[in-house]
């Protein structure tokens, strides 16, 4: 019979190892109370209890009332004050109602008839302060009186620290049921005292030490229901006062009853509030604590138990209005949260989740006409420590969780109590069907259902355990049968019988519909599944012929089902196929606007094409009808069946000499019959040369119509059987096809080259683009000559050309760095022109010429003159006037009274010296007139005036 490994599905509350109805009834705050014996709380307002914090409660294993108190009085299950076994009330013991703790109620391990009340008092009572009584314990025999009576105590347990005792106090059991530990703190020190058929062993008490002393007094302690960590909450808060306390989680020792670590502090005053509450889940996975932020804010965290840093994992779950409160676990394993003066308890509904699934009602159970206060009643721990059921065969626990068994297996369900004294009795759906400790069941013995075991202790505790599981049978995945994969060996060792298989293929003809499952592959020799096979790439591990196991697991159910498929090796060898030539791309294809081809160093090439190739060539024995062609860039991606290249096949680029394989299978099966590989040569576009710079047509100016002048052209690629064609501004040129062309007019002229490749069916062809600019010389239109400025430099000439070039000016030169180019292309204007004649040259930056203008005369009569020797203006006469240009030049010099003094009647004349009759005139204005005569015969005359000065 298989024993399969059981998952885990969703969690589900089950029963503890006390049954827990011992805490199935609950009184605190004003006259509140809730039932829990119905599976969900139920109000109570029978109760006598009026408490502002601590309460206790215990019931009979059946979930039957005994009694309750506040820590000072007792009631009995009938709501009446306990006695003492002298007649005197219940009302005077050493707890109180004010103390957070207040009192904890624990049965005799092996007498159901004696319980045990702990008590921790405090210094407060009604607004008066007495001193603490501090740890105390009383012994109540439920069989006698009308409900019960106290028949021992107050007996002391606080080693003479009475003053400084906490209001903490908490129960778990310890090695088993026979013993149990009762926990308290002082200070910085915690006081465990075992409970068994003994007693209370008050004069021996556990005392552990703590690295961190509490500030107050105040707040809760609890064990967790494994008995392995200790949480105090140190509360030091009031409505206007944060204070300094922290939550402080230990390590316990539940045989030894010691505290085994120095403590870690896991929360902050100052972001987090202080802690009054603590609790742990059922499974003792996580811890809660609730915190008051003043004034009046409660909060409650979350920390994770089981990493490794507990204190990173505080996760908030809940904030809202309200007053310190207790949290408390209870038997249907939800955590009930107290915020004072409500009429209802909050509930963590599932507080073994991690916190991102926590669920936090904050009215989750009405109390009627009670309302809370502070506390909550506490318990053993243990009360709410699951019972364990587990998987036979591997220990795993099944309890708390619905389990999903598959159908078709086999499993076996025990708890993991094992006395061989004890009764065992196994319900399905709440109908017996068994009577041993170990239950077997599959999908047709008994199935589906609620499984619940009720073991009847017949040992030293006389206890009642039940467990529960909900158990739902799935199917298994079903895994299709399929023909051997055979693969075609053409590595490097064709002969060899291994090669690699792509087992991924595979998954599609296995399952019908993988969206929920996982598919994986292992050797048959791997029953336990625990190495997984590369499926991408596998290599066959035993030559030509192999099986695999494959495993199909339901990804939800976890049920899974094997299969064994097979694997062969075919040896095939490489077949070498012709290769294909195609043409490079262009980049600029798609680019309307483009100029010129650029080769790509790529192309693409149509695999249908080579397919039907290979079929013509294969005498009939291939088609697409029968066989599969599928290609690849590599070898190992033909083997494996990976990156295969498929249409579009514009998305696969190739470079020159790239190889391709091509692999033929039977069609619709995993079975390769033969492999090829071809090379794909990628032929370079013919690209012509051009100029987009431009190239210069220099024409005449005027312009000739028609134009006789022409410039070559050359697009030569450098191959000589290439062909040509040309186009000027869009149309075709015809008859045009050689690589030169002798361009007569300015525009855009664009060469198309071919080139024939035996092998590609259509000419490769690439393009390029030459613009011819046209362009002359300059052709002067007028000049404008300004001279005889008061000041020279306002002297100019401006000259106008027509043209096509681009003109640049330089006076009285034709060097070319003399030139210069003006803001206007077709004037321009020389400022502070010398006395004399001078030229401008107009050069075409083109190339196309340089046209000179005729002599232009600047003359300049001078203002002044100083005869004083030095050589500078040391006479005076006509500037500009010694050259050619002039015939005739005469000029009257007269004094100020008209007198004629000298006359000037050669233009070669060196000037007055202001002389007169062998007689040096004096510094004064002196007058002229003159007549100046061009070679053209045109005269210019002046009268003006001028200083002589001496110095």
């Amino acid at each position: 019979m298989v024993k399969q490994l059981l998952f885990v599905f969703f969690c589900i509350t089950s029963l503890s190892i006390y049954s827990q109805k011992e805490a199935n009834v609950w009184y605190f705050g004003n006259n509140a109370g809730i039932d829990f014996n119905s599976g969900s709380p139920v109000a109570l307002n029978d109760g006598l209890l009026k408490t502002g914090e601590g309460c206790s409660t215990i019931s009979d294993e059946d979930g039957n009332l005994l009694f309750y108190s506040d820590g000072i009085k007792v009631w009995t299950k009938n709501h009446e004050l306990m006695r003492y076994s002298n007649g005197q009330l219940a009302n005077n013991l050493q707890g109180n109602p004010s103390s957070s703790q207040s009192g904890l109620i624990v049965p005799a391990p092996e007498n159901k008839n004696i319980y045990y009340l702990f008590t921790v008092g405090t210094d407060y009572v009604s607004n008066r302060r007495d001193e603490n009584p501090g740890f105390n314990f009383y012994t109540i025999d439920i069989t006698k009186g009308n409900g019960g009576e106290i028949i021992a105590g107050p007996i002391n347990l606080s080693n003479n620290r009475d003053r400084e005792w906490s209001e903490k106090v908490t129960a778990v059991q310890g090695k088993d049921c026979t013993e149990i530990w009762i926990l308290s703190i002082v200070e910085n020190s915690f006081y465990a005292y075992k409970i068994d058929q003994n007693g209370v062993d008050y004069l021996n008490p556990v005392i552990s030490s703590s690295s961190y002393v509490p500030y107050d007094k105040r707040g809760y302690l609890k064990v967790s229901p494994d008995g392995t960590k200790v949480a105090l909450a140190d509360f030091t808060a009031d409505r206007n006062y944060l204070g300094s306390g922290r939550l402080v989680l230990y390590d316990f020792d539940n045989i030894t009853g010691r505290i085994t670590s120095s403590g870690e502090i896991l929360t902050t005053p100052s972001t987090d509030g202080v802690p009054y509450g603590v609790e742990f889940s059922p499974q003792s996975s996580k811890l809660y604590v609730s915190l008051l932020i003043p004034p009046s804010t409660f909060n409650i965290l979350q920390f994770d138990l089981l990493d490794r840093d507990v204190a990173l994992t505080k996760t908030q779950i809940w904030r809202g209005s309200g007053y310190r409160g207790a949290l408390q676990l209870a038997s249907d394993g939800k955590i009930y949260s107290s915020i004072p003066n409500k009429s209802y308890l909050g509930a963590i509904e599932n507080p073994d989740e991690n916190a991102n699934k926590v669920l936090y009602k904050p009215v989750a159970v009405s109390l009627g006409r009670g309302t809370t206060t502070q506390g909550l009643p506490p318990f053993i721990q243990s009360f709410f420590a699951p019972v364990k059921l587990l998987n036979a065969n591997s220990n795993i626990v099944l309890s708390n969780t619905n389990q999903v068994f598959c159908i078709g297996d086999s499993y076996e369900i025990v708890p993991e109590i094992n006395n061989p004294n004890d009764t065992y009795t196994w319900y399905k759906d709440g109908t017996e069907v068994a009577n041993t400790r170990e239950l077997t069941v599959d999908n047709t013995n008994f199935g589906s259902g609620l499984y619940e075991v009720k073991i009847e202790s017949n040992s030293y505790c006389k206890k009642t355990y039940t467990g529960k599981v909900q158990v739902t049978f799935e199917p298994k995945p079903l895994i299709n049968k399929i023909q051997p994969y055979i693969q075609c060996d053409f590595d490097n060792n064709h002969h060899d019988g291994y090669t690699a298989f792509n087992l991924e293929l595979l998954e599609a003809s296995l399952v019908d519909n993988s969206s929920n499952v996982s598919i994986d592959f292992f050797e048959t020799s791997d029953i336990n599944f625990t190495r997984p096979l590369n499926k991408s790439n596998y290599i066959n591990s035993v030559a030509t012929n192999h099986s695999l196991t494959v495993k199909v697991t339901n990804n939800t159910t976890k049920c899974y089902q094997t299969q064994i498929i097979e694997l062969q090796v075919n040896p095939t060898g490489l077949d070498i196929y012709s290769d294909e030539h195609i043409s490079e791309l262009d980049q600029n294809a798609s680019n309307p606007d483009a100029k010129f081809s650029i080769g790509t160093d790529n192309s693409f090439f149509d695999f249908s094409l080579k397919t039907q190739k290979i079929i013509n060539n294969s005498g009939g024995s291939l088609s697409e009808v029968t066989h599969d062609f599928q290609y690849y860039r590599t070898t190992e991606d033909a083997t494996l069946q990976i990156n295969q290249i498929l249409p579009p096949y514009e998305d696969d680029l190739f470079t020159n000499n790239s190889d391709v394989y091509v692999r033929i299978s039977n069609k619709g099966a995993t079975s390769c019959e033969t492999v090829g590989n071809f090379k794909i040569l990628v032929e370079k576009l013919p690209i012509p040369q051009g100029n987009l710079n431009g190239e210069i047509l220099c024409v005449d100016n005027p312009r000739l119509s028609p134009q006789p002048h022409t410039i070559a052209l050359n697009a030569d690629t450098g191959t000589t059987t290439d062909s040509y064609k040309w186009f000027f501004n869009g149309q075709l040129i015809p008859n045009k096809t050689s690589a030169v062309y002798n361009a007569n007019l300015g525009g855009e002229y664009r060469v198309e080259a071919y080139r024939i490749h035996p092998d590609i069916t259509t000419p490769l062809m690439g393009y390029n683009t030459f613009i011819v600019k046209e362009s002359n010389q300059a052709l002067i239109v007028n000049i404008k000559s300004v001279d005889d400025q008061d000041n020279p430099a306002s002297n100019k000439i401006e000259i106008t050309v027509n043209g096509l070039g681009d003109y640049e000016y330089a006076l009285n030169s034709t060097n070319l760095s003399d030139f210069v180019k003006g803001d206007e292309n077709l004037t321009y204007t020389f400022t502070n022109i010398p006395p004399g004649l001078n030229s401008i040259s107009i050069r075409d930056r083109n190339g196309c010429g340089v046209t000179t203008s005729n002599k232009i005369s600047t003359i300049y009569f001078q203002r002044h003159f100083t005869p004083n020797g030095d050589g500078y203006f040391d006479t005076w006469k006509v500037l500009g006037v010694d050259n050619d240009y002039y015939d005739i030049v005469k000029v009257q010099i007269f004094n100020r009274f008209g007198k004629l003094i000298s006359e000037i009647t050669d233009k070669n004349h060196p000037g007055w010296d202001g002389v007169y009759n062998g007689t040096t005139l004096p510094t004064n204005d002196y007058w002229y007139n003159a007549e100046l005569i061009d070679k053209s015969g045109k005269t210019r005359k002046k009268t003006g005036h001028f200083s002589l000065i001496r110095k």
